[in-house]
């Protein structure tokens, strides 16, 4: 299992999976992708996999028997937050999704008790390609046990929120789906549903006003634990749809 200080970007490829490693070279620009880890954690580039990247600061990620179902999941483990967040996740190049265009990101979701289902960064759409450094974009995250969509690093202060919506709870697995249509105006939207029932809608900025408008990375994990104690997550049967 591969564990370093800081986010990697991984000329060579690592399968982790029973112990078994591959490597080859940086994984191309993708369009649409799924990964259900049950060939295990591949980041570079490998037969089927998406994963450029493996952000791993004060964290960890790995491919591991799912809980309470059948095959392997992405184990993702991160620290407490200290002088920064820490990060457990895994990141894919897309081809530029740009203004008007749609993407969806779908996932299964289990949180263990040990776990807050708070202050966690679960899914980053984001540009490294848009002329600004940070790589500006928005953020699916959990507060109090809801879905939100952070804006802050597209310059807009207050997220998309809806304080009546279901809860997810700990120690069983949900099913999430997050749609955006990419634009840096009022023709933007989100839509994000949990286990088949729609938790938030919105329609705004989904990108920074830059003179490239675009999506180009995916990062999907414990993309940022902002609690003070650890944060344990599985992911699995990932599925992003660009159209």
């Amino acid at each position: 299992m591969m564990r370093v200080a800081i986010p990697v970007l991984l000329a060579t490829a690592t399968l982790i999976a029973a112990g078994v490693a591959s490597r080859s070279n940086a994984q191309p620009d993708l369009a649409s992708f799924s990964d259900d880890f049950d060939r295990g954690l591949c980041v570079g580039r490998c037969a089927a996999s998406p994963w450029a990247i493996a952000q791993q600061v004060r964290g960890t990620v790995r491919a591991a028997p799912a809980p309470a179902r059948a095959g392997l999941a992405l184990l993702a483990r991160a620290e407490p937050k200290a002088d920064g967040v820490a990060k457990a996740d895994v990141v894919a190049r897309l081809r530029p999704v740009g203004a008007g265009r749609r993407i969806s990101v779908a996932f299964d979701l289990r949180v263990p008790t040990s776990t807050p289902l708070n202050s966690l960064q679960l899914v980053d759409l984001e540009c490294a390609t848009c002329g600004e450094g940070g790589n500006p974009g928005i953020r699916l995250y959990l507060r109090r046990g809801r879905l939100r969509v952070d804006r802050s690093k597209i310059g807009i202060e207050h997220a998309w929120t809806r304080d009546d919506a279901p809860t997810l709870a700990n120690d069983r697995w949900h099913h999430i789906v997050w749609q955006v249509r990419v634009a840096a105006d009022g023709s933007g939207a989100t839509r994000v549903t949990l286990d088949g029932y729609e938790v938030l809608a919105a329609r705004g900025a989904t990108a920074a006003n830059l003179p490239r408008v675009a999506v180009d990375r995916v990062q999907i994990g414990i993309t940022a634990n902002s609690n003070p104690v650890p944060a344990t997550a599985w992911f699995d049967n990932v599925r992003v749809n660009v159209r």
